[in-house]
């Protein structure tokens, strides 16, 4: 008994010197945010003046609301076009009697090992041929395509257990087979789905190099991108404080898309180690 007080205080202990580790950034971002250029020496220590100042310049630039918009076009077509066609894939292989879907499998998991950086070059010469560059509907399918293979995988792994007697039900019924995904399956992976939703917004929003390649103009450069520009030294020295405001903003709506939506990633999970 006194083994297993012992452990677990070890466990409270442990789990919340984990967390402090990983608050300690953004403790620091935000109090850096909330200086003044003569005020950033001391990082850890918490401003005797608040001074919001930062914010209000950052809003007032105006060009933080592009950035913004960027963002939120490119995870949308993103997130449609992954998850819909990563959904439909897996759908065909997990209800395929044949070898080559077992193949396909194999191939999605192989792809998922292959890091997006060795495709670049490639990558990139693609993106011109194909005039896509500089534009945000481009980067979108490329995120979409090179994402894919992971989200099939997963979804692979719950249409196995969705027994086939729905789909021949629904055919019986006069249901189409898009019908009978769209209606009939689709519902039954909403815990997977909206998980694989924030980890694909999450990835897309914060894409980094990507984005520095193919979008060179700087009216379609993502809130990443500016984040990136406010530190730069390109400009002559960067306004620090100001540059972390930009950051504290631009990470909320990722923060408040995974609180708003946890409680179905902790499902999806859940259901995935089961699965």
């Amino acid at each position: 008994m006194r083994l297993n007080k012992k452990t677990s205080v070890w466990t409270y202990a442990g789990a919340i010197a984990l967390v402090l580790i990983y608050l300690l950034p953004i403790y620091v971002l935000v109090t850096m945010s909330l200086r003044t250029v003569q005020d950033i020496g001391s990082k850890l220590q918490f401003p005797r003046i608040i001074n919001i100042g930062n914010y209000i310049a950052v809003f007032r630039e105006g060009t933080i609301w592009r950035g913004f918009a960027n963002s939120i076009i490119l995870v949308v077509i993103t997130c449609s076009v992954e998850i819909v066609f990563g959904a439909l894939a897996a759908y065909g292989i997990a209800r395929s009697k044949g070898r080559f879907a077992k193949y396909l499998r194999y191939g999605s998991m192989t792809i998922m090992m292959i890091p997006r950086v060795t495709l670049l070059v490639g990558t990139y010469s693609l993106m011109v041929k194909t005039k896509m560059v500089n534009t945000l509907w481009g980067l979108g399918l490329l995120l979409a395509a090179t994402g894919m293979s992971a989200t099939m995988f997963f979804y692979v792994n719950f249409l196995s257990s969705i027994p086939r007697a729905l789909d021949e039900a629904a055919t019986i019924d006069g249901a189409s087979v898009l019908q009978t995904f769209f209606y009939i399956i689709m519902p039954q992976l909403k815990a997977i789905t909206v998980t694989r939703i924030i980890v694909v917004a999450n990835g897309s929003w914060n894409q980094y190099l990507m984005p520095m390649y193919l979008l060179q103009d700087k009216s379609k450069h993502t809130i990443i991108l500016q984040i990136k520009n406010a530190f730069s030294l390109s400009n002559g020295i960067p306004n620090v404080p100001k540059a972390c405001a930009l950051c504290v903003v631009g990470i909320l709506p990722v923060i408040l898309l995974y609180l708003f939506l946890q409680r179905y990633i902790i499902e999806g999970q859940i259901d995935s180690s089961v699965k």
